[in-house]
């Protein structure tokens, strides 16, 4: 097998391994650490210059803590699926190194429908690839990722995969659950939408989130991956509490007010 490589370094973030460190130090520096070990985080994957910051927040409360693997759920942006697929692949080459795959732990997933093995879905996939950096930096020692890029699967799928993912869910594994918020309506049409989306995540209401995404009165483009990930959080032998960490929309850097893209950081512990 081979390793996949970053296709938006230089574009969603810097391809200098220098400055890509520097501006993320620069975010966790300036974010607080609130809560000590979480399950998992739910985090924006834009531009590093739009969401970096809001990213920062969340990626703060794994700094240091021993993980030995990461679940990546992300939405695939390029290429419309049905399933949840795991790339073929050793690992990905990032400006920061090389970042290992559980290659085990992926065998053993694609045996079990809806776990497919498939690079596909992750060769133009921003979603999953700009969370790589900043776990390299936040994270103090090596670690190994599983990358699944969620399709537009039903809610038997979700319950499939999320017994098997829960199987997984050690003291040293951590769940991250990539999306961004409302798209491209002004400021506050977007605030209103987030909230509604977020009110719905911090309370555990899975129903409640389906419903107002389908009535259009929640937006989010990470919405299976959310779901997914929640359904894993809700198998676990012991409740999980969720943080909202930090909120922002794309105006504070584009100075937009008009057409503007919603970021949030979430902890759940």
């Amino acid at each position: 097998m081979t390793n996949l490589r970053s296709n938006f370094a230089g574009t969603f973030y810097p391809a200098n391994p220098q400055q890509l460190a520097d501006q993320i130090r620069q975010y966790l520096d300036q974010a607080p650490k609130t809560i000590p070990h979480p399950k998992a985080l739910l985090v924006p994957h834009a531009g590093i210059v739009y969401s970096g910051a809001t990213a920062g927040f969340a990626y703060k409360q794994i700094e240091n803590v021993p993980y030995e693997r990461i679940i990546i759920l992300a939405p695939s942006h390029q290429l419309y699926h049905r399933d949840l697929a795991i790339p073929l692949a050793d690992g990905v080459d990032t400006p920061l190194g090389l970042i290992r795959f559980d290659a085990g732990t992926i065998r053993s997933l694609a045996q079990t429908e809806p776990f497919i093995l498939d690079n596909s879905p992750h060769l133009q996939e921003h979603a999953i690839e700009v969370q790589y950096p900043f776990l390299q930096l936040a994270l103090s020692r090596p670690f190994h990722v599983i990358p699944i890029s969620v399709g537009d699967i039903d809610g038997a799928d979700i319950k499939r995969g999320a017994q098997q993912l829960a199987t997984l869910m050690d003291d040293q594994t951590l769940l991250i659950m990539s999306s961004d918020l409302s798209h491209y309506h002004n400021k506050r049409t977007a605030e209103v939408l987030d909230h509604t989306t977020l009110t719905h995540i911090l309370h555990n209401d899975i129903d409640g989130l389906i419903g107002s995404y389908q009535r259009k009165a929640a937006e989010c483009c990470g919405l299976h991956p959310i779901l997914l990930g929640m359904a894993v959080l809700n198998t676990l032998p012991t409740p999980y509490c969720a943080t909202l960490l930090h909120y922002d929309t794309s105006a504070s850097t584009s100075f937009d007010d008009q057409h503007v893209v919603g970021y949030a950081s979430l902890a759940f512990s």
